[in-house]
């Protein structure tokens, strides 16, 4: 049966409702540059608080091996080894000394490498008084006595390295240079070849095995040629760590993360070292305490990234973009679709862009990387020599070497306090210069201090470690701010090898010790003042990305002059500024200051 049409019914049917209209699809964000970056997942947060640690770390190895070899090769206070035919008679240590070691002319001290020519048996049975300066000199034939009253045994006692052998230590010591200026090379190739983080665990375990080998040296060949292995892979143990936290921070952290870890770290190992030793009282056992926690750096392999930065230099986007989300999830920072297709967008340019293969010699083929890249060389030699001149030397100064030295390395806290603060309103170049010069004016002064006012000289000798100190702190971090990522391993590399060319040089300025106290002072002092004025021609790097091409390099910092202050102006940037070499203003911001203190 046939339903009746009721009124108002209709033949259409209702429309469906339209589907709805996807949302438009959010373009990519524009990175400019790798330090942009840092603007989407944290310029420092617990992601870089993990690299802050491993830095710790590494500079902590880093003073035990470096400062560690002095106190293996100590020289404990000596003198020749009495006669046999005086060994059934009933004298006491000090009256042997007393009958058979003369005195140094018009001094109250022992000789250490000379003793009495005579019949001692016939003189204790002639009843004569006894020593007779005038008697005759022989050097010593039968060995030495040496004195552990505050001492220890070291190799040098152990192989009686004194004396005509006096030379051994110094030369071990010089070799361990040599090894550095073969390694540094060598590694910083290899780290922009084969990534920073491999580099960082293989120096630091056969660093480890060679020190640990060293501990059980028998004679100056074996441990000559352990140092120099141990030599070959220090330097780059902890620059390469260095380079490797430098790359992940912003530049307002750059100063903290490159100075914090060695003014509380490196510095407070190298309090507590001497007193290690000590403690311990005995190289051999001193040396495995100080290279075996080399080997914990294998845990390295899981616990940090490879560099970013590294990899986009060799092509590698995807990984890099995994990394930076890792870094943004561990430091709580979202990332939109966007962000991250900026992200691969830019890695992309760069890839594109580092095709060409980099040498160090392209550091020398644009005028203004290589005018840099020389100053930079200079620089390093010239604060390797005074630094490790001043720290060789601190063993010719006082009456107490572990003291000593405890006060020099108190002394490197201040300093690396005075770096952070200095860097930030002053600048990089201004801090170096003023550094560098006035520790060698300090070195100079005590020139005209007399030989016994020792008071006077250590005060001296203290202040110009002071300065020096400061000048070394930023002559870590200026390279890794001057140099472009994919030449920057070799780079630091060329340049630290001609720095330990020079350095072979100071325990042998520590040296001239013997000559008089001031000497090797004067001479540290000529050559600090020199290479500080050099220095002059270096850019300013305060507040500025770090370059990550070649084109980068030589561009940016081009339009600094040589008076160029960061700190006595303020300037207004716009964006497209940015390429010179300039960070641009955070959004909304007119202006910037260049002198940006955190």
């Amino acid at each position: 049966m046939a339903k009746t049409r009721r009124s108002g019914d209709s033949d259409e049917r209702p429309a469906s409702p339209a589907p709805p209209t996807p949302p438009p699809e959010e373009a990519a964000v524009l990175i400019p540059d790798f330090d942009s970056v840092f603007d989407y997942i944290g310029g420092f947060g617990w992601y870089q608080s993990i690299l802050f640690a491993a830095t710790c770390y590494l500079c902590v190895l880093c003073c035990c091996v470096y400062f560690g070899q002095l106190f293996m090769t100590l020289t404990p206070p000596h003198w020749c080894r009495a006669p046999p035919e005086l060994d059934g008679l009933n004298l006491t240590q000090e009256e042997l000394k007393h009958l058979t070691i003369p005195r140094h002319p018009g001094g109250k001290e022992f000789l250490a490498c000379h003793r009495y020519d005579v019949n001692f048996t016939e003189v204790l049975e002639s009843n004569t008084p006894w020593p007779d300066p005038s008697w005759p000199l022989t050097p010593c034939t039968h060995g030495w006595t040496y004195n552990y009253s505050f001492y220890y045994p070291t190799i040098t006692s152990q192989l009686d390295w004194v004396c005509d052998e006096d030379w051994r230590p110094a030369l071990a010591q010089s070799l361990f240079f040599v090894g550095s200026m073969v390694g540094t090379p060598t590694l910083g190739w290899a780290a922009d070849a084969w990534g920073r983080l491999p580099l960082i665990v293989l120096t630091n375990v056969l660093g480890g095995v060679a020190g640990v080998v060293s501990a059980f040296s028998n004679s100056f060949a074996m441990f000559a040629a352990l140092r120099f292995l141990v030599g070959f892979t220090f330097e780059q143990m902890l620059m390469i760590g260095y380079m490797l936290t430098q790359e992940y921070v912003s530049s307002e952290y750059r100063t903290v993360m490159a100075n914090a870890p060695v003014m509380v770290f490196l510095t407070g190992s190298m309090c507590g070292l001497p007193w290690l030793a000590w403690w311990l009282a005995n190289w051999s056992t001193f040396a495995l305490a100080i290279h075996a926690p080399q080997f914990l750096t294998i845990v390295f392999i899981w616990a940090l990234p490879e560099s970013a930065r590294w990899l986009l230099s060799r092509g590698r986007v995807d990984r890099t973009v995994a990394i930076l989300k890792t870094v943004a999830r561990v430091n709580r920072k979202p990332l939109t679709p966007a962000v991250i297709q900026g992200f691969k967008d830019f890695g992309e340019k760069q890839r594109k862009a580092s095709h060409q293969k980099v040498t160090v010699l392209d550091l020398f083929k644009t005028p203004n990387l290589r005018k840099r890249y020389i100053v930079l060389i200079i620089m390093w030699c010239t604060l390797f020599v005074a630094y490790d001149g001043h720290t060789r030397n601190t063993e010719n100064i006082g009456h107490n070497v572990f003291v000593s030295f405890t006060i020099a390395g108190l002394v490197e806290l201040p300093a690396d306090f005075a770096t952070m603060l200095a860097t930030e309103w002053l600048g990089r170049r201004h801090t170096t210069v003023g550094s560098l010069v006035l520790s060698g004016l300090a070195g100079l002064c005590i020139a005209f201090i007399p030989e016994d006012d020792t008071v006077a000289i250590m005060v001296m000798a203290f202040i110009g470690r002071f300065l020096v100190t400061m000048s070394m702190d930023i002559g870590h971090q200026y390279p890794v701010e001057v140099l472009p990522t994919v030449a920057r391993g070799q780079g630091i590399g060329a340049m630290q090898t001609v720095g330990f060319l020079c350095g072979f040089s100071s325990p042998y300025i520590a040296y001239l010790s013997k000559f008089g106290p001031s000497v090797p002072y004067v001479v540290l002092g000529v050559i600090t003042v020199t290479g500080g004025f050099v220095c002059l021609l270096l850019p300013e790097t305060l507040n500025e990305k770090l370059p990550d091409t070649l084109e980068e390099g030589e561009l940016f910092f081009a339009n600094q002059g040589l008076f160029h202050n960061p700190c006595g102006r303020r300037n207004k940037i716009s964006a497209g500024d940015a390429g010179k070499g300039t960070t641009a203003p955070p959004s909304g911001t007119k202006e910037y200051s260049e002198c940006n203190v955190k």
